[in-house]
């Protein structure tokens, strides 16, 4: 029996619309909670106040999850996973947390998981939890594994992975519950898909541009056959390799490295996005806390305090952050264009070498064979500007409408 066969036969249930709440110190210690997550865990509050949240922790979860979450929010940073909890009396349900960084510890609210992705995330954590046991997997070396995942799916980070999930849950959500389509999670799909383009043009354009770097040498060496030393193809070879270092280092600058310019785009969209999503769902558990009132161990007015002053801390964050994604949008715009110019100038030395490998009859082939590889290079390569230009514009007057919504709405 797999493991969504046995999900779906011993699965404590709970409905759509209803959010789980909690709250821990530093160490993970539950303080508070809503009654959602009492009843559904099957515990008793004497059972779940002062004990450490992984009272609820399933033993089928990968380590790398908890590795990934850990790393984030001990940075300040707020994460979301899927996350499969045990009940008590042996039950399990799975849940997709949201976990946010607070004075004093941390709070998460958790929502019931519809979407097609989590059936596929289901199903990796498995993979991972079987590789765990079998190669005795650290959690680094597992978390790895789930960072992997993400970059093969064409996202920069599990940060924007995670804000892409939260926005594919938040949408199939209201989609079942009859709602309409909430603007930020319409946004939160838009902008992840456009993200999810300008990675595969930032990668394709990387991968073109470093293959592009052999060209000369063979021109050289086709060169060194068909005329002497100092000839015009081997002066023209040097001029190209000359001219494509100098883009390259941009191009690097650009799409490469650590802090290069797409990541610190894709960080703040990520940070952006997710935080829309989390600012949703804070409200949204707002409101269930309300009708729930205080009863028990728990003083929901206290709660409630707390998430309201979160909600507005994670809209002025969100703002930050798409004013900021929305700045390096334009510089790529603007980068973009200036390489595009560079591109211009080798295509007059590859053009000269066009003219020169037609005076010279290449008889072999040879010369002419490798100015075709230019040409492909060069299509492909200014196809990719292009793409990342229009994209860049995209995302940016789409995060500049929306805080122009937000201004006027203020």
């Amino acid at each position: 029996m797999n493991d969504l066969e046995m999900r779906h036969e011993r699965e404590v249930h709970f409905a759509l619309d209803e959010l789980f709440y909690s709250r821990t110190d530093k160490r993970g210690v539950i303080i508070a909670g809503n009654e959602i997550f009492r009843r559904v865990s099957g515990f008793e509050w004497s059972d779940l106040v002062g004990a450490p949240h992984k009272i609820v922790r399933h033993p089928d979860m990968p380590r790398a999850v908890f590795r990934v979450l850990w790393d984030a929010i001990q940075k300040g940073h707020p994460m979301g996973a899927y996350v499969k909890n045990r009940a008590k009396g042996g039950g399990w349900y799975w849940v997709y947390a949201i976990i946010l960084p607070i004075e004093g510890g941390y709070l998460s609210v958790r929502l019931k998981p519809s979407s097609e992705l989590s059936d596929r995330m289901m199903k990796l954590y498995s993979e991972i939890s079987a590789r765990e046991r079998a190669e005795s997997l650290d959690p680094e070396a597992s978390a790895k594994l789930l960072r992997k995942n993400s970059e093969a799916g064409g996202y920069p980070s599990y940060t924007a992975f995670m804000g892409y999930a939260l926005a594919q849950e938040l949408a199939e959500r209201d989609r079942r519950l009859g709602r309409p389509v909430e603007p930020r999670t319409r946004m939160l799909a838009d902008l992840n898909e456009a993200m999810g383009r300008l990675t595969s043009e930032q990668l394709g354009l990387l991968r073109s541009f470093e293959a592009l770097q052999s060209v000369p040498n063979n021109m050289r060496i086709v060169a060194s056959r068909l005329e002497p030393s100092g000839g015009p193809v081997s002066t023209i070879s040097e001029n190209y390799k000359a001219s494509s270092v100098v883009i390259s280092e941009r191009l690097r600058k650009f799409v490469a490295g650590r802090d290069n310019l797409c990541a610190r785009m894709s960080w703040e969209v990520a940070r952006a996005l997710f935080m829309l999503g989390c600012t949703r769902i804070v409200g949204e558990m707002n409101t269930i806390l309300q009708s729930e009132g205080s009863g028990g161990e728990i003083d929901s007015a206290t709660e409630r305090t707390l998430l309201r002053g979160l909600e507005r801390h994670g809209d002025e964050e969100a703002r930050k952050a798409m004013q900021g994604a929305s700045e390096f949008a334009a510089q790529m715009k603007q980068q973009s264009r200036e390489l595009r110019r560079l591109m211009l100038g080798l295509d007059t030395i590859r053009v000269l070498g066009r003219v020169e490998c037609g005076r010279m009859r290449d008889a072999s082939g040879g010369l002419s064979a490798t100015i075709d590889q230019l040409d492909a290079f060069h299509d492909d390569i200014k196809a990719r500007l292009e793409a990342i230009m229009h994209l860049s514009e995209e995302i940016e007057q789409a995060l500049t409408r929306y805080l122009r919504s937000l201004a006027l709405a203020a």
